[in-house]
Formats: structure tokens, sequence, C-alpha cells
């Protein structure tokens, strides 16, 4: 076992410095895991900010780009935007995807 690992230069999941949990990179049609969501996070943030915040204010009124069945925030107020994605970046009821693009709209948008 111990040749092998060395010739594939894979670490042994039985060394004491092993950690499987180590972040990652995401790409472009990668699920969006653990691993990656940080990368993920940073690079829809990134998308996020160079459409601006005009491109999430239509009709006078603030909508997340990512609840799209329901428009949210339904008065459109952009506090309660920032409150709505903040509300399901945290939720454990969501999927890691779902809280990860709300992360990335918070930390886009950001304060005014």
């Amino acid at each position: 076992m111990k040749r092998k690992l060395a010739k594939t230069r894979f670490k042994s999941p039985y060394d004491s410095d092993y950690d499987d949990d180590e972040p990652y990179e995401y790409n472009s049609g990668d699920d969006v895991e653990d691993g990656n969501k940080e990368s993920f996070i940073e690079k829809e943030a990134q998308k996020i900010r160079e459409k601006g915040k005009a491109a999430y204010f239509r009709r006078g009124m603030f909508r997340c780009p990512y609840s799209t069945t329901k428009a949210k925030p339904r008065d459109g107020i952009y506090e309660h935007l920032m409150s709505h994605a903040r509300g399901l970046s945290r939720s454990a009821d969501q999927d890691i995807k779902t809280r990860a693009e709300h992360a990335a709209l918070l930390k886009a948008l950001g304060p005014i």
C-alpha cells in the first residue's frame, strides 16, 4: 500500500496529517460542496459586482436573482434584500448551493 501511494503521490488516509476536507477551487459546472464553497462564493460575488447593484433594481424595487419563483423581497427595499440574503445564507433548511449563492449576494452588495 505504501509503495502504491508513493508512486501515485496520493496522501494516505491513515496518516495523521491527512485531511480530506481541504478546500479546493470551484470550477464552473462543478457541484458546490463544503470544500469548494468559499471559492464558489468568491466567484459568484465577482460576477455580481461586475453587474452592479443596478442589475438587481428593476421597476423601482430590489429583487433577489436566486429566488425566482416568488419575488423576494416583496416590498423591494434594499435592506430587506440584504436581510433575505443573510437569512438564507445561514439557513439549515437550504441546500449548500442556495446558501452559497445568497452568501455571495450578501458579500458582493454588502452595505450601501
